[in-house]
């Protein structure tokens, strides 16, 4: 690389270094502005939006704030989780226990042990290991078979990894999959297969499998937490195992789907039943961390599984307990090796959002919200509950297609469906899971959720091409969800009216 060269990589990284910082510095204006004006209106002016009192309007007020902040990215993931509650404290007059209570709720210490097994997944070979070897058993060189084998990995290791962790660790086994078809590249057929590959295994699959597993997916703790904490409903690991049941059968309908849509059937990789046991042997034995790390958290597993059965210790107790296991010396666990892959931020936003998800219930905001959402539906007179839902959740979704982050749409839209569902005289757990589960099925967009952008990316796509794809998609798994689970959970004792 010449000299030039390299000044004009230096230049350009700081021409972009400037655009980022501009960009976060509107983005801060905005979000304090909005902060302030809101907050200091009844103070100057003696007026409150029509239905809050001054402390609600505070609490709205925190509220756009920190959606601002996490849809741009103008501070920090953990600066907003921590900024957040403390502004809750500071100018709603919450008392510090009342304004930072998710942080000492059992969904959050869930979530810390959640992290790090993907941490472990990450930091190890173990979760490649896993991946690899179930891909490998099926010793086949067709598209189908591999893309199945892909999934059963994905499926594997989908209940201990958060959607994004799941993403970035399939992301470079994706790769290395399309990258057999080197020196074809050019083929139509090897473009459909590598698109196939890159947003099915990297995104979709990790986004599907995520609703059925507690510990997978950030809404599903921030759920279970708001109901504890403000509805003082408890959901266990396998509570939420039992109620999202129908949602398996998604999965199916989405192998169908890519296969279909992207012509799969009869495709080869050339090579790939002799290349891919390569790309498992380059990783060597099993060593003892990644043993003692997989008893562990198969360990955690059972115990969250056998909750409320076999004892009585809760799943955040649990995942601390294994934590504790998995870094006892003889195990040979390393944890300066893992730490490092740990989302050390997203915990905390997680905890902030938990947070301010609460202070939105206690201070009226959520009804508030829904009752505006709600005043159109009520004039409707004979709309069956169905028929509601699918109004509001395609109606959310325009809403939720700015919104790129799972925690952020969980932090706006759990809290809104909970008030939603009261004003509708729905049940609440039940209306509030389907709509959040709906949520998280949005491909409208290639922008929409973070592992799909990552996944859009990867492939080189068009983004009207995966808009294309996605958005028959979106619809097929909204309305199946809507379905299926509104009868499932009547059957379970909790209909939607």
């Amino acid at each position: 690389m010449t000299a030039q060269t390299v000044v004009q990589a230096l230049t350009k990284a700081d021409a972009e270094e400037q655009v980022a910082i501009r960009k976060q510095s509107v983005a801060l204006i905005l979000a304090f502005a909005v902060l302030f004006v809101l907050h200091l209106a009844p103070g100057f002016t003696g007026m409150t939006l029509v239905g809050l009192k001054p402390q609600s309007q505070t609490i709205l007020a925190i509220f756009l704030w920190f959606i601002i902040c996490m849809i741009t990215d103008a501070l920090p993931k953990a600066v907003v989780g921590l900024v957040g509650p403390t502004l809750v404290f500071v100018l709603a007059g919450y008392k510090i226990p009342d304004a930072f209570k998710a942080f000492t709720t059992d969904a959050f210490f869930l979530a810390s042990g959640a992290f790090i097994y993907a941490a472990i997944m990450m930091g190890t070979p173990l979760g490649k290991r896993i991946a690899l070897n179930i891909t490998t058993a099926l010793k086949s060189a067709r598209v189908t078979r591999i893309l199945l084998g892909l999934s059963f990995a994905d499926l594997a290791i989908g209940g201990v990894l958060p959607t994004v962790s799941e993403t970035a660790l399939f992301l470079p086994i994706a790769k290395g999959v399309s990258g057999l078809m080197r020196g074809r590249e050019h083929l139509p057929e090897s473009k459909r297969i590598n698109t196939a590959i890159l947003l099915m295994i990297t995104g979709l699959f990790p986004l599907f499998t995520g609703p059925l597993i507690l510990t997978s997916h950030f809404p599903n703790l921030q759920l279970v937490a708001h109901f504890q904490q403000a509805l003082k409903i408890s959901i266990t690991w396998m509570d939420w195992f039992v109620y999202n049941l129908p949602l398996w059968g998604l999965l199916p309908i989405l192998f169908a789907y890519v296969v279909w849509y992207f012509k799969l059937n009869k495709l080869e990789i050339p090579n790939a039943d002799e290349e891919l046991p390569k790309l498992r042997q380059e990783l060597g034995k099993i060593t003892r961390p990644e043993i003692w790390a997989l008893v562990c958290i198969l360990l955690g597993l059972v115990m969250w599984v056998t909750e409320g059965t076999l004892h009585t210790i809760s799943a955040g107790m649990v995942s601390l307990l294994v934590v504790l296991l998995l870094f006892l010396p003889f195990g040979k666990v390393a944890f300066k090796n893992i730490s490092q892959h740990i989302m050390w931020d997203v915990w905390v936003l997680l905890g902030g959002a938990i947070s301010l998800s609460g202070a939105l219930e206690t201070s009226g905001v959520g009804k508030w919200l829904a009752d505006i959402i709600v005043s159109p539906i009520k004039g409707a007179v004979g709309l069956s509950p169905i028929v509601v839902l699918l109004i509001l959740v395609f109606g959310f979704h325009i809403a939720r297609a700015g919104i790129v982050s799972a925690v952020a749409m969980g932090a706006v839209f759990i809290p809104l469906a909970t008030g939603v569902a009261q004003q509708l005289g729905m049940n609440t757990l039940a209306f509030t899971l389907i709509v959040t589960n709906c949520l998280s099925y949005a491909f409208f967009l290639p922008i929409s959720i973070t592992a799909f952008m990552i996944a859009w990316g990867a492939s080189g796509e068009s983004g009207w091409k995966v808009i294309k794809f996605g958005v028959p998609l979106s619809i097929i798994a909204n309305i199946y969800v809507i379905l299926t689970q509104s009868a499932w959970l009547a059957m379970l004792g909790f209909p939607l009216k």
